[in-house]
């Protein structure tokens, strides 16, 4: 009974930023529960790679150059998944970011713009396409962040685009229930090539950063952590679970 509530065997997702990272983490954690995996980012090389890990451990997976803010081209993802695999069930808005930190009267607009139309009208456009292709029983998550929620001076635009994405995921479970659920999950700290860049430290500073955050969980995440709290979503045992926004970062 545990096993057939985080069975995925049949289902076809999509993950979107999954070349590196957290998406790489989802990607995996997917497949290992037995869907299969479109992987989908700029970089043709790292998703070329989470796909080819993929399949070497026996799963199923496809890579396709997706840029998330172009429209035509999220277009051609949906329809590539159904086209290699049959259909789509599960569809993770997890692409963005920013490597900029900035008080907002700082910014410059061109990255405020870039940061909202990477991280919220990218989900926004992924779920248009998503949906076209979903039947009942479809499930959306996106990728938030406790930044959407908690305040870090510098990441304002960040925070803002992030804010935008947990209404986003109530408004459209209400509007897409019942037959498509959609929830999202706020990442805490996991110490990825962006949040690195963004926080401008090193390996070296992992350790300080752990003691310094004093995180009840004990320590820093990882994205098989973020991966599993995505598969929950997207599995049976969620069923009844949507237009939820989980923290998902080792603290209340």
């Amino acid at each position: 009974m545990a096993n057939e509530l985080f069975d995925l065997t049949g289902d076809v997702a999509v993950v979107t930023g999954a070349g590196r990272g957290i998406g790489e983490g989802i990607a995996k954690v997917l497949s290992g529960a037995g869907a299969s995996v479109v992987c989908a980012a700029r970089r043709t090389e790292e998703i070329d790679r989470v796909a080819g890990e993929i399949r070497a451990a026996g799963g199923k997976a496809i890579a396709v150059t997706t840029d998330v803010t172009d429209e035509a081209q999220v277009e051609a993802l949906a329809q590539g998944a159904v086209d290699e695999f049959g259909k789509l069930n599960i569809w993770v808005n997890n692409a963005g970011g920013s490597p900029v930190q900035a008080p907002l009267v700082e910014l410059p607009r061109e990255e405020w713009e870039a940061t909202l139309n990477l991280n919220l009208t990218g989900i926004y456009l992924g779920v248009r396409a998503a949906v076209k292709h979903m039947e009942p029983g479809g499930r959306i998550v996106n990728t938030s962040s406790l930044a959407s929620e908690d305040v870090f001076p510098g990441s304002g635009h960040y925070s803002a685009a992030k804010a935008g994405v947990n209404m986003l995921t109530r408004t459209l479970a209400h509007e897409l229930g019942p037959h498509i659920r959609v929830n999202a999950i706020l990442p805490g700290f996991v110490p990825t090539e962006v949040m690195m860049e963004a926080l401008s430290i090193t390996d070296d500073d992992l350790d300080g950063l752990q003691q310094s955050l004093q995180l009840p969980a004990g320590r820093l995440g990882t994205p098989e952590d973020l991966g599993a709290a995505v598969l929950y979503f997207c599995s049976p045992a969620a069923s009844w679970v949507t237009g939820q926004c989980l923290r998902v970062g080792g603290t209340s």
